[in-house]
């Protein structure tokens, strides 16, 4: 079985850093301009076995779409083409968990919210709220962070640092545990 993780957020947030990070190597374009990746870039990670059958055992096979900043910051102005963003829409669709991205340097802002409160009761499927670029911030900034994203979204954030290596195996255990109890 297959099983597809989208990576969302705002433009410039380190979605493709996240991937690399996540691979292990160089997968997914990443610049400093935001806007670098448009249309989803799909990669194979692996599979990890499912289940205790040892005769005849289940894999999961996991794959992560890097998807284009789907927004600039608080700025509502569309930042992809309508059909980019009808691409973006479908991946998203055709994903079993999303994990949504919080630039840690830019705090949790309001367009970040109406995204995750969308992309959870329409699509309800399972996110995971990272929050990259944590080695950019302060202990205080983190813990005021953290609160607002229990609070206001109702989710146990993940901090990473996707440039240090920070948190990435925390966010691969999360990935792979929620896997193994999904189709135990």
């Amino acid at each position: 079985m297959r099983f597809k993780i989208a990576i969302i957020g705002p433009e410039n947030a380190g979605k493709s850093s996240i991937m690399n990070a996540i691979f292990g190597k160089y997968v997914s374009l990443v610049s400093e301009i935001g806007g670098t990746t448009k249309m989803p870039i799909k990669r194979y990670w692996g599979r990890i076995k499912i289940g205790k059958s040892k005769e005849n055992p289940k894999f999961a096979e996991i794959i992560f779409s890097d998807l284009g900043g789907l927004y600039r910051g608080d700025n509502k102005e569309a930042i992809l083409s309508k059909s980019v963003l009808e691409e973006t829409y479908k991946e998203i669709e055709s994903s079993n968990m999303i994990i949504n991205v919080v630039d840690a340097t830019q705090g949790l802002l309001r367009s970040f919210e109406k995204l995750h409160h969308l992309l959870k009761f329409r699509y309800q499927k399972p996110i995971i709220v990272v929050v990259n670029k944590c080695d950019l911030i302060n202990y205080n900034i983190k813990d005021k962070l953290n609160k607002n994203i229990k609070d206001r979204l109702k989710a146990e954030p993940i901090f990473i640092s996707a440039k240090t290596g920070e948190g990435i195996d925390e966010l691969i255990e999360n990935i792979i545990k929620y896997i193994k109890k999904r189709w135990k």
